[in-house]
Formats: structure tokens, sequence, C-alpha cells
């Protein structure tokens, strides 16, 4: 059972970062990857051509992007895209003597 949650969690670490990648490449004007990973703005026009990148690019994610990601249309209009996410409501951790406890409610 810890193996598997070990390899669970792996993935779940993976997937975070794989698309931390992806969306700096997506929505960052220039982004390039480097070792240090810094990346900054230092005027005002360049902060104003940043937001309106980021902007653009969202708008054009159905036509630049091959994930999965999906709009709802409703009538002529497409709905913008939302995330959600689920989490236990309370947990704590008591690292003495190893314990979880987890209140097993799910808050959306």
């Amino acid at each position: 059972q810890l193996v598997v949650f070990g390899l669970s969690n792996q993935m779940v670490v993976a997937f975070k970062e794989e698309n931390t990648v992806a969306f700096k490449h997506l929505f960052l004007k220039g982004y390039m990857d480097r070792m240090d990973d810094t990346y900054a703005v230092y005027t005002q026009t360049d902060v104003y051509d940043q937001i309106f990148f980021a902007i653009n690019q969202y708008l054009q994610l159905p036509n630049i992007s091959v994930g999965n990601h999906a709009y709802e249309k409703r009538g002529a209009e497409e709905t913008a895209l939302a995330i959600c996410q689920q989490f236990y409501k309370r947990g704590t951790i008591c690292p003495g003597n190893d314990t979880f406890d987890i209140d097993p409610e799910i808050v959306t």
C-alpha cells in the first residue's frame, strides 16, 4: 500500500511539473527553459505586453493547444475555461506516531 501511495504521489508531482512547464511556454512571452529558471519583467510596457500576450494566448487555446481542454458551447457562445479542485475538508498528520486523521468529506 505504501508503494502504491508513493507511485501515485510521484505521478501527481510529475503531472504538475510538466503542466507548469507547458503553461510557462504557452503564457509567458519569450519564455525559454533555463537552468536557473528565472523570468522577469522590468518595465510598465513589458508588464502590459505580458498581460496582453497571456490573454491572447488564452483566447487562442482551442487553436494552438493539443491538450484535452474543452469549452462548452451555449448557442453561439463558448464558456470560459474553468478549473475544479477537490480536497478533503480537514486533515492532520502526526509525525510522532505516523498517523493520519482525515475528514472524508470532500470540498469542491
